[in-house]
């Protein structure tokens, strides 16, 4: 993937820029996202925080599927896990909203049917992306959430304010 000029990557949680990616920096094909929230290009895991945040910032849920997208330039991304994860919940009591802050360096709104409890791993993931991508939630999110989970009637729920957000189990 090549751009006109060098990316500068925001750091998610200090929220200060970190060293420009390159413009000469090409995408690799064959990238995956695994069912335990790894990323993989061929048999090597990408384990280098400034690239996955790089990739995890240009990746684009669309019909055909995921891409990483940078321009014009579209590579294909196989997903079959969590291919973010919530480093923070920010909660505004009297609005009733939270916000999610992502390892990508972005934050979005918490829709009422994100949060669930995986079957598979018996981790806590939320959706997000417009619901078409999950996110596993960090050591301090998953404290976060537990530390303030209800149970209502049998279902248990994050309260914020006057708002209920149901969890999935």
């Amino acid at each position: 993937m090549r751009g006109a000029a060098t990316h500068r990557l925001i750091d998610g949680r200090r929220g200060r820029y970190t060293r420009e990616m390159p413009d000469w920096w090409t995408a690799p094909e064959g990238i995956r996202v695994l069912p335990d929230g790894g990323w993989r290009v061929g048999g090597f895991a990408i384990a280098h925080e400034p690239s996955l945040r790089y990739l995890k910032a240009r990746l684009v849920f669309e019909e055909e599927g995921a891409f990483l997208v940078e321009g014009n330039e579209r590579v294909p991304v196989v997903v079959e896990g969590p291919a973010f994860e919530v480093t923070a919940f920010r909660l505004d009591e009297e609005a009733g909203e939270v916000q999610v802050a992502l390892d990508d360096g972005s934050e979005e709104p918490l829709a009422d049917d994100a949060l669930s409890l995986s079957a598979e791993t018996g981790r806590f993931e939320c959706l997000v992306r417009r619901g078409l991508a999950r996110a596993v939630l960090s050591r301090g999110a998953h404290q976060l959430l537990l530390a303030r989970v209800e149970e209502a009637e049998g279902l248990f729920v994050l309260p914020v304010g006057a708002r209920r957000i149901p969890i999935r189990t």
